[in-house]
């Protein structure tokens, strides 16, 4: 995800977010790393709000000894803050707001060439703070750490990384410091990729420093070409269509596909969940699918690994009373079991 997080605006980051006491120095910061200190705004004791210094990066309860030495978690995926037990807590009761002017993402270079990681600039086209959301828990020496939540990536990030930080709008930043609000639902819907115009995208000169290193390099125009084309203008993004060929509830070699739209991008991409009405199997090309059958091998017996395509789709195909049913176990699985 993000590499670099900045913040140099101010008091004026904070004036958004309506009466915010500060626990923390506001002093102009243009490359905050992972594993270090940044100021985030949390609701304390007294539920007053309260801009605060946290480490970024947790060590979550549900790694084993072995994960915690010299691990940190600096980002939580959005689409499993409720399956995981210490997740769900901290996004109930434990939740803090990110205020940053940008981040910075690096350059993949192509196989076998010589090319070496660029940094590009990503921040709001006026200038107005971007607000991140994250997760807290308190370290057993006191210290408070903090998780930004991650979603899948735009149009505008996507040559970069599968995923981007969570950036809220100004209502939904607000709901996010609500002390009453527990319930996953809004919160979750509160949760959302940024449409590519509502970022700027700009590179920079990767040997600068501090504030020189907000300027644009000087061949910006040839570096967003090779990442995006020719034809593209920061200012007014426009991406190509991706083209599918497949059919809505098109039948192929005992594979149902379905063509669904996710609801995290501006684009209109659209995934192709796969579900086999014969064996039960199902895929999705999508990211969050991807990072699910890392860990298993969903199937339709397995909600709890579905992305949220395959779940449409296996609803589409109990409409139609099409779901095969689940295997008999083996003779050889019974004794196993016994």
């Amino acid at each position: 995800m993000q590499k670099r997080l900045m913040l140099h605006s101010g008091e004026a980051a904070l004036s958004a977010l309506g009466g915010v006491r500060r626990e923390y120095s506001l002093r102009p910061r243009f490359e905050i790393a992972p594993g270090q200190v940044l100021g985030a705004v949390w609701n304390d004791a007294n539920g007053e709000r309260a801009f605060s210094a946290f480490r970024w990066g947790i060590a979550p309860a549900f790694w084993d000894g072995a994960q915690h030495v010299g691990h940190l978690l600096f980002s939580a995926r959005a689409e499993t803050l409720t399956q995981k037990m210490a997740f769900a807590e901290s996004l109930k009761f434990r939740r803090a707001l990110v205020p940053v002017d940008g981040f910075w993402l690096w350059s993949r270079p192509r196989r076998g060439s010589d090319e070496k990681p660029r940094p590009f600039l990503f921040h709001t086209k006026d200038g107005s703070p971007l607000f991140l959301a994250a997760i807290w828990e308190e370290a057993e020496d006191g210290e408070r750490r903090l998780a930004i939540i991650s979603v899948e990536s735009n149009r505008l990030t996507e040559p970069f990384s599968d995923r981007m930080p969570a950036v809220l709008r100004p209502a939904d930043a607000q709901l996010w410091l609500e002390r009453g609000v527990v319930e996953p639902k809004p919160l979750l819907h509160a949760l959302r990729t940024p449409t590519a115009r509502e970022l700027l995208v700009e590179p920079t000169n990767a040997r600068a420093y501090g504030r020189m290193g907000l300027e644009p390099a000087s061949d910006a125009r040839d570096a967003l070409a090779l990442i995006y084309g020719a034809d593209f203008r920061p200012d007014k993004p426009k991406f190509p269509a991706k083209r599918r060929m497949v059919m809505r509830d098109h039948e192929v070699g005992g594979a149902v596909f379905f063509k669904t739209r996710s609801f995290t991008r501006d684009d209109a991409t659209r995934w192709h969940p796969i579900v086999d009405i014969e064996g039960g199997h199902v895929f999705c090309d999508c990211p969050d699918f991807r990072y699910r059958r890392e860990h298993h091998e969903p199937d339709i017996w397995t909600p709890h690994w579905w992305c949220k395509h395959v779940r449409r789709a296996v609803e589409n195909l109990k409409r139609h009373g099409k779901l095969p049913a689940r295997p008999l176990p083996t003779e050889a699985e019974d004794l196993l079991a016994a």
